[in-house]
């Protein structure tokens, strides 16, 4: 087994990395203050060749490998392309006619445009066959009418991917995933959600109000739509395993330096036993997030069935996140709950982890389902 990167993957990862620190590390704060949506940075991904996911030539290890080393310096950016990529990129790349993906993939691709996802709804969060928004046919004409909450870019984005059900009563068979034009009549972006992390990727409700879509606007084939969510959704659960990963790997290496600088007692606190522990802890866990993450993402480009793979490493890598961020508070002491200090955005950052693009809870249920076959 060939645990290496190819050299192709190696030079993403190095390009990457130095467009990290000399673009992106500078903006993390003003991001963090202002809330301020990085316009600019996505667009220079798009110049890099980084966007688009299958339609540009980026398998999945290698979307990992971009969406991981973005998120060691900014987990809020990390998510803002692994939404763009791996769901609305993917999802079109996947399951759109050649029209569409003429149509909407180059402008996604350059980064002029971006895109969001809507299936979440406030009664429609970990059941997505519960969701409310619906349509209905007139001739040649599709009517939209509901709310979708915490949707990802969803006051950026230009084209969404969202779900609407037909017959309430057999939304398995009736859901419909549209291609949704932001600025068609019938569209408004509602509430943006005042977040306790990932500052700068903006979440909103959006509204759809006798919004008129086409049958050309269909992604696949209507009464498809939720097989194909469940099928995008594994591989957003790698991307947010990459977003999670890098995270993981940023607060530790802030602890590690900071131990190694920091003195009590007459030497450094990583000479205490304690303190090495932590580090232990944390570098193992993040080792084995990684294993798995890449794993399910070789499955994925081998085209195999990878469900149970990418649940795990979701479940594992973010909740390996959430007990890094917190040990690395720990190590940093009183300074790790002062604003001052990078650590305790990554805190922050990482709660969210274990609840979006399903719960911990909803992956342990997928796993079980999986294994019990």
């Amino acid at each position: 087994m060939n645990f290496d990167f190819s050299e192709e993957q190696k030079l993403i990862k190095k390009t990457i990395s130095e467009f990290v620190q000399r673009e992106i590390k500078p903006i993390v704060n003003k991001m963090e203050r202002e809330n301020y949506f990085p316009y600019e940075i996505i667009k220079k991904l798009g110049q890099l060749g980084t966007l688009g996911g299958y339609a540009n030539n980026i398998d999945t290890i290698s979307s990992c490998i971009i969406i991981e080393e973005i998120s060691k310096v900014s987990p809020a950016i990390g998510v803002i392309i692994s939404v763009h990529n791996t769901l609305v990129c993917n999802g079109i790349y996947e399951f759109g006619s050649e029209e569409q993906k003429a149509k909407y993939l180059p402008s996604l691709i350059k980064g002029e445009e971006i895109g969001a996802y809507a299936l979440t709804e406030s009664h429609a969060g970990s059941n997505a066959l519960a969701i409310s928004t619906s349509y209905k046919k007139e001739g040649n004409k599709f009517i939209i009418n509901g709310r979708k909450i915490w949707i990802t870019n969803g006051p950026q984005a230009r084209y969404i991917l969202l779900y609407a059900v037909k017959d309430k009563q057999n939304p398995k068979n009736s859901i419909t995933c549209f291609i949704i034009d932001t600025k068609r009549e019938g569209f408004k972006v509602g509430i943006i959600h005042n977040k306790l992390g990932l500052k700068g990727a903006h979440s909103s409700e959006i509204i759809l109000d006798n919004y008129i879509a086409y049958e050309d606007e269909i992604l696949g084939k209507e009464g498809e739509g939720y097989k194909i969510a469940m099928k995008l959704l594994t591989g957003g659960r790698i991307g947010i395993a990459s977003q999670s990963l890098g995270l993981a790997i940023g607060a530790y290496e802030l602890a590690l330096n900071y131990s190694k600088e920091r003195e009590q007692f007459g030497k450094k606190i990583c000479e205490f036993q304690m303190i090495q522990y932590y580090l232990s802890e944390m570098i193992t866990r993040i080792s084995a997030s990684k294993l798995l993450t890449y794993y399910a993402a070789y499955l994925k480009d081998k085209g195999e069935n990878c469900r149970l793979e990418a649940s795990m490493a979701k479940l594992y890598a973010s909740e390996t996140a959430n007990f890094v961020v917190d040990r690395a508070i720990q190590i940093f002491g009183s300074l790790g709950y002062s604003a001052d200090f990078d650590i305790q955005r990554y805190y922050r950052d990482a709660r969210v982890l274990t609840i979006y693009e399903g719960t911990s809870e909803i992956q342990r249920l997928i796993i079980a389902k999986e294994i019990l076959k």
